[in-house]
């Protein structure tokens, strides 16, 4: 797996809209399995983009998404991941983000658990294989 997303804090996530342009969104990623994965609200455009289309490409990024200078793009394929793996990203996620996840998601995801009773609940998670 590539080491410049390995190390990245961000990357880029860009998917697709129906008539064919690109949508870039930063997101915290982590490897996992044999790709990358982050964790995102269910009815987020970019669940419902990569469920029409799947191809999408990452590439290391700044938290506004702006691609490092140098940084190569990379292609792939997106999936949706069960809910028996997101529990596993969130867990990846937390560890590597220890701060930055306390303060900003846990928050979010305990008020989803209390509102649906899951503690997945509120949280999907993507995974990209890259083509490579």
């Amino acid at each position: 797996m590539p080491t410049d997303l390995d190390r990245a804090k961000y990357i880029s996530f860009v998917s697709r809209r129906r008539d064919g342009s690109p949508v870039a969104t930063a997101v915290w990623v982590v490897p996992f399995e044999d790709g990358y994965a982050f964790t995102t609200d269910p009815d987020s455009w970019k669940v419902k983009r990569i469920a029409r289309d799947p191809l999408v490409t990452i590439q290391a990024s700044n938290v506004r998404g702006k691609p490092r200078k140098g940084a190569p793009v990379h292609a792939g394929r997106a999936e949706l991941l069960d809910e028996t793996k997101v529990a596993a990203v969130r867990e990846v996620l937390r560890a590597k983000y220890p701060i930055a996840y306390r303060l900003l998601i846990s928050w979010s995801e305990r008020r989803a658990a209390r509102r649906d009773g899951s503690p997945t609940a509120g949280t999907a998670a993507i995974k990209v294989v890259l083509d490579d």
